[in-house]
């Protein structure tokens, strides 16, 4: 049976804000494939090669509560339907913690291996974030 969703949480040494910004205009810097404005209605793409060739995957921004939530659909050619990404930032003492949820692969009729390839990789972007983050936050403290 396909999964239909997955979760990947993470820790960032910064504050919310800083790490809201990171995951919005300051995305150039650990993810720049990906495109889009925080804001509710942004075509978001992101792009990238595989097997030798373009992909994209395109959609929309669903959610934008800043800086606490973000929320996106988005679909490759092949899949019936979107999948849902919702991040959330909560604020823990000097900390924030990310919590990212992505639904609805067995509506989109995805590959049944996808949902692992999408833990996977985003692991790997929110690792980026996580450094992006920190970073800022140790040019802000040693300011």
């Amino acid at each position: 049976m396909l999964r239909d969703s997955v979760t990947v949480a993470t820790s960032i040494h910064a504050s919310v804000d800083v790490v809201w910004r990171c995951l919005t205009v300051g995305r150039g810097a650990w993810w720049p494939e990906m495109r889009f404005e925080a804001v509710v209605g942004s075509p978001l793409v992101e792009t990238w090669v595989e097997e030798g060739r373009q992909a994209s995957a395109t959609g929309s921004v669903t959610r934008c509560d800043e800086p606490s939530l973000l929320g996106f659909s988005w679909t490759e050619e092949g899949w019936d339907h979107p999948l849902d990404v919702v991040i959330d930032l909560v604020t823990h003492g000097e900390s924030t913690s990310v919590t990212l949820t992505e639904s609805g692969f067995s509506r989109a009729r995805t590959p049944h291996s996808l949902p692992a390839e999408h833990e996977e990789g985003w692991r790997y972007h929110l690792a980026g974030l996580k450094r992006a983050s920190e970073d800022q936050a140790a040019d802000v403290d040693a300011q």
